[in-house]
């Protein structure tokens, strides 16, 4: 048996991991991770789905991998919270009255999702409210985002509005509040608002620091632009090839789709190659 070229795993759920049916071959997960386990490699998940969901998603391998949620805005090792970060009360409130002001209608589609639980306007659409019950499973309907609950930790908003205006909106409310955020996209209508400073490449680096690993030794695969940063800070890092077209030039190397079951095939390359 050789060695790996990498100690630590970190993927991406959506369009990455999963399959357009949002499912995975948990029987072939299971044997990659075991056979991963006895090179002494760590497996993360690294999603912009809540913790709440992926606990869900890889309920029989809780004990076995990490999570970097909600695009590392909360970390999970052995089941449990290390590190959250997330936004004030009053931060969500001045964004959503700034989107009332510049983007009428924009607020319709958000989705504030915290660490106890997510919360949504009542008066959203049906179509978006079976969205937001699949992936935060905890959500509450709410008559008012002014009535979300003072106690909870809030990691991201999500809404549902042409990405094209991320960058604009990003610097157009930065340049008025101090608490600044971050605007990201996986490739869908969907944005995802995070705190600044947050990104899926800085919570690996605190789990690689935990681990002893270094960066060099990470392989990340990912296919949207919140998958950037973590391409970037990997050692050996490979786009989907359904990937959007910035993830596919950012990344080193390019994996099968995620309906081809590219991660995996990419791993058992690796894995026959050492053994």
């Amino acid at each position: 048996m050789t060695t790996l070229p990498f100690k630590a795993v970190a993927v991406d759920v959506d369009g990455t991991f999963v399959n357009d049916e949002k499912q995975y071959d948990h029987q072939m997960f299971s044997e990659i991770l075991t056979r991963l386990h006895q090179h002494g490699a760590h497996f993360i998940i690294a999603s912009g789905r809540p913790a709440g969901r992926l606990a869900d998603d890889f309920s029989e391998f809780i004990d076995s991998i990490d999570f970097v949620a909600d695009n590392g805005a909360v970390l999970v090792r052995d089941g449990k919270i290390i590190r959250t970060t997330s936004f004030s009360k009053k931060c969500i409130l001045n964004f959503i009255e700034y989107l009332h002001a510049r983007y009428p209608g924009a607020a319709q589609n958000i989705l504030i999702s915290g660490v106890k639980h997510s919360y949504f306007l009542k008066s959203t659409p049906p179509e978006y409210k079976r969205s937001h019950h699949y992936f935060y499973p905890n959500s509450i309907e709410i008559d008012d985002f002014n009535k979300i609950p003072a106690d909870d930790q809030y990691t991201k908003i999500t809404m549902d509005y042409p990405s094209k205006i991320r960058h604009e909106l990003e610097h157009g409310f930065n340049s008025r509040i101090t608490e600044k955020i971050h605007v990201t996209t996986s490739g869908w209508s969907y944005m995802d608002i995070i705190p600044e400073g947050v990104n899926k490449a800085a919570g690996l680096k605190e789990f690689l620091a935990y681990l002893d690993v270094p960066r060099s030794e990470l392989i990340a695969f990912g296919d949207g632009e919140n998958d950037l940063e973590m391409l970037k800070f990997a050692g050996l890092s490979y786009a989907m090839a359904n990937g959007q077209d910035i993830v596919k030039k950012t990344a080193k190397f390019i994996a099968p789709t995620n309906n081809d079951n590219g991660v995996f095939k990419v791993l058992n390359k690796y894995l026959d190659e050492a053994e």
